[in-house]
């Protein structure tokens, strides 16, 4: 389930290249969308096409994008319609994006609910954020909810600059990896 504070739908699906998708031209510019086991909350705009009408069972929207009540009950009417014994993974495009319309202690609650919803199935959740966006307090509350943190980070060396994650397990945030990584020119992600 991809919840997407990020960009409209229509422009996620259109540049998807995810496994899974397929589009089917039908009469004038309507494409049927095979999203398979794919779902999608639209939060960046309440603004339904006829696109959405046709996929209403695989994309959702938001009517109050910026009311974490409303969007937890979407994601918990989501979560309902899929049958328990599957487990589902999840990724929220961006906590920061909510943040611009919902103060930091709202999103915390929020996560805080959400965060059960997701344990109570089984599930796989990522969230993510941009640190530097947010205050110490808030992150601090986030990282004590999170079972992993990974943060994107570069070093400087001295032929060059090199990406890593900083994996970080645990509440008490004690057991911490290093993964440098680089992406090819087709695009795979290479972790060493």
């Amino acid at each position: 389930v991809l919840v997407d504070y990020y960009r409209p739908v229509d422009e996620l699906l259109n540049i998807a290249s995810v496994e899974g998708f397929s589009q089917e031209k039908t009469k004038g510019e309507v494409y049927l969308l095979s999203l398979d086991r794919m779902r999608i909350i639209n939060c960046f705009s309440s603004e339904a096409t006829e696109r959405d009408y046709l996929l209403s069972d695989k994309i959702y929207t938001v009517d109050e994008p910026f009311d974490t009540d409303r969007l937890f009950s979407v994601m918990r009417t989501v979560r309902r319609k899929i049958p328990e014994d599957l487990w589902v993974i999840w990724t929220f495009l961006t906590l920061t994006d909510l943040s611009v319309g919902v103060s930091e202690e709202e999103i915390s609650r929020f996560i805080r609910r959400a965060l059960r919803l997701h344990k109570q199935y089984g599930d796989i959740a990522f969230y993510l954020l941009n640190m530097d966006a947010h205050s110490k307090r808030f992150l601090a509350v986030i990282t004590q909810l999170m079972d992993i943190v990974i943060n994107f980070k570069v070093e400087e060396t001295e032929s060059k600059l090199r990406n890593y994650l900083q994996v970080t397990k645990g509440v008490f945030l004690t057991d911490s990896t290093k993964l440098h990584y680089e992406v090819d020119e087709r695009g795979k992600l290479i972790l060493f």
